[in-house]
């Protein structure tokens, strides 16, 4: 019988964990910062439905683990617990099944590095325990803060812009292969 992959992953500064119900309301209070959700889909004004949103993402993102084997994890700031957002992968059926790397912080946690060592941390289970092909990422053209932390991951941008979502994207794409020639 194969062992199941972790579920649990940490780095230097971060918990990476599968979402809990108790996590709804710090997570419907980050997703109801405008500064969160203008680059998500549904733009800032999905910060008013910041709280159905987390309510209904909180338990569809633990499903995934059970469902898929992976899935976006609950980011948790491990010297405070606090939960500080989402990182992790998500398999896109909208986007021909490919699996995505993705991140969304409160504004607190934004500019430390946490999205880069958490998105590092999912790269590594993308291809070392899930042993994927490939990942790709999305963020809105004028996200410059997430495609500089999709370039400094080593994730490659492709030209114009796709769409995803129901909105127009920078579509960024990193291999297995490329990933283990920047690790080696």
């Amino acid at each position: 019988m194969t062992e199941a992959p972790p579920r649990v992953v940490r780095t230097a500064r971060l918990v990476l964990r599968p979402f809990e119900p108790a996590d709804e309301p710090a997570y419907a209070a980050i997703r109801s910062q405008p500064a969160v959700a203008r680059f998500l889909a549904g733009g800032e004004a999905g910060a008013a439905e910041g709280a159905e949103k987390a309510a209904a993402l909180v338990p569809a993102f633990a499903a995934l683990w059970d469902e898929v084997g992976y899935g976006p994890w609950a980011a948790v700031e491990a010297a405070t617990g606090r939960l500080i957002g989402h990182l992790g992968l998500r398999r896109v059926a909208e986007f021909q099944d490919r699996t995505e790397v993705l991140y969304a912080l409160d504004p607190t946690a934004q500019g430390r590095g946490y999205a880069v060592e958490g998105a590092r941390a999912a790269l590594r289970y993308a291809f070392d325990v899930l042993d994927l092909p490939e990942v790709v990422a999305f963020a809105r053209p004028e996200n410059l803060a997430s495609l500089k932390v999709m370039e400094r991951i080593g994730m490659a941008r492709r030209p114009g812009l796709i769409e995803v979502f129901g909105v127009q994207a920078v579509l960024c794409v990193l291999t297995s292969t490329e990933f283990r020639k920047e690790t080696a």
